[in-house]
């Protein structure tokens, strides 16, 4: 009877052995499968993040072309940053809303692939009329080139013009002349007895100086640099003005003309010396001349 009880003890021990080892079994492979698959969801977490973050880089090398996409990719951009940081914070066991992220990753690639043809068919469009501009701006550069060129031409030919539209003098001569009892003015050469100065000159041929009337002005300097007998003042046209001895106007028709100016003087106030005689036509030096008294 007592060997009947410990023989169904035994019996008993083992069952529940084997249901033991079974139950840790089940569980150690439960486990195993657990970890399997929980390392598989982190991985799959870990590639939908590399995807965004790839995604992420396209946009922003398509914003940095400046199409007129650029604010509506910053702004899809800034919506799979947010999605990427938010799926950081989602645990690994969460095997439906990963999957709900790579199902909402499917649809963005799919906007992507339209937004970044669209945006690339821009910058072609953008490069294509950057070289008509460059064209454009070449053509322009070119043009303004010419036109200075243009310019400087005619600003010097409208100098080289001025330059010869001035009148000259083709010759000057000037006289002291002393005046006898009688009012005859005859030729002397001695300071003392000079009483006026005629001094004859003539302006030369010029076929492209305007013609009308012309302002003539002599000055006489003494040998101190003094004007002789002045009428009046003359600005000159680099803006420095002298006195004059006398004035005249003539009629200029593009032919020589021939003038005759006598001043008269004091005799008192003339002195032995080198005389200088300058003529302005305008106000401009035509020529000049000089005499030189005993």
């Amino acid at each position: 009877m007592e060997e009947t009880k410990n023989s169904n003890y035994k019996i008993i021990l083992i069952i529940l052995s084997i249901l033991l080892l079974g139950v840790l079994a089940y569980t150690y492979y439960n486990n195993k499968e657990y970890k399997t698959l929980t390392n598989a969801i982190e991985q799959e977490k870990e590639e939908i993040e590399q995807n965004l973050d790839s995604m992420i880089v396209k946009y922003e090398n398509a914003i940095a072309q400046k199409t007129s996409m650029s604010n509506d990719l910053a702004l899809e951009r800034d919506k799979i940053i947010a999605l990427r940081d938010s799926l950081k914070d989602i645990k690994a066991t969460n095997y439906s809303l990963i999957r709900r992220y790579r199902n909402q990753i499917a649809s963005l690639e799919e906007t992507n692939k339209k937004l970044f043809t669209l945006n690339e068919a821009l910058k072609d469009e953008n490069e294509i009329l950057a070289i008509h501009l460059d064209s454009a701006n070449v053509k322009i550069s070119k043009q303004i080139a010419k036109n200075d060129t243009l310019a400087l031409q005619n600003l010097t030919l409208a100098e080289k013009v001025a330059i010869g539209s001035t009148l000259r003098l083709n010759k000057a001569k000037v006289i002291a002349m002393r005046e006898r009892s009688n009012g005859k003015l005859v030729e002397t050469s001695k300071s003392r007895n000079t009483d006026a100065f005629r001094i004859n000159f003539t302006i030369a041929k010029n076929e492209i100086a305007d013609q009308g009337d012309r302002q003539v002005y002599i000055q006489i300097l003494d040998t101190k640099g003094n004007t002789v007998a002045s009428k009046g003042e003359l600005v000159l046209f680099d803006e420095t003005s002298i006195s004059y001895s006398d004035q005249t106007i003539v009629n200029y028709i593009n032919e020589p003309v021939d003038i005759i100016s006598l001043v008269e003087v004091d005799r008192d106030l003339i002195e032995a010396g080198v005389y200088a005689v300058n003529i302005y036509i305008e106000n401009k030096l035509a020529g000049t001349t000089k005499i030189i008294l005993k």
